[in-house]
């Protein structure tokens, strides 16, 4: 049975507790606008022929955030989907390998992605870039798409110190 990045002691299970009330909550909330968005639109088009104006960009833009908001939750919750099919004929000593250089690549993709959404935020902000049609800026969605992976990045990193994925070493 895998080990629980929530079920562990004190000071992770606040930060657990955190990311998933903070995200959860806000990707609910993002989830059921956009659905409303759709039952409106798709009502508005079908029975009144009056489709909302930018329907379709309003989805877009709630779509990435709930993709990204997912991301941060996900990898706090320790929720990836992971292949263990070999794990059971490895060694003790290769498992604990295999479990820090897998998160130490972990750290680092998600870390350098942080970085380079950080660069397109800024430069999305700096150009003052907006949607086609309601012309809604885009820098917010940018800096949020590169905070919440940055909170991804600092699950990560909470996750490969304090050892609480190492379910196959320890034999859980």
């Amino acid at each position: 049975m895998k080990a629980s990045f929530r079920a562990s002691s004190g000071g992770r299970e606040v930060v657990v507790l955190l990311y998933r009330h903070l995200l959860g909550g806000t990707a609910a909330i993002v989830m059921f606008l956009m659905m409303a968005m759709t039952l409106v639109d798709v009502v508005g088009r079908y029975l009144f022929s009056a489709p909302v104006n930018g329907a379709f960009e309003l989805t877009e833009l709630m779509l990435a955030a709930v993709i990204f908001i997912g991301l941060a939750l996900v990898t706090a919750e320790d929720g990836h989907i992971a292949v263990d099919l070999l794990d059971a004929a490895l060694s003790p000593l290769v498992q604990r390998i295999q479990y820090w250089l897998i998160g130490a690549i972990n750290v680092l993709a998600f870390g350098a992605f942080t970085w380079v959404l950080w660069q397109h935020a800024l430069k999305v902000q700096r150009y003052a870039d907006t949607t086609a049609v309601l012309q809604i800026p885009l820098a917010w969605l940018a800096f949020m798409m590169a905070l919440t992976t940055g909170l991804a990045t600092l699950a990560l990193i909470i996750r490969l110190l304090l050892g609480s994925s190492m379910h196959s070493v320890r034999g859980e």
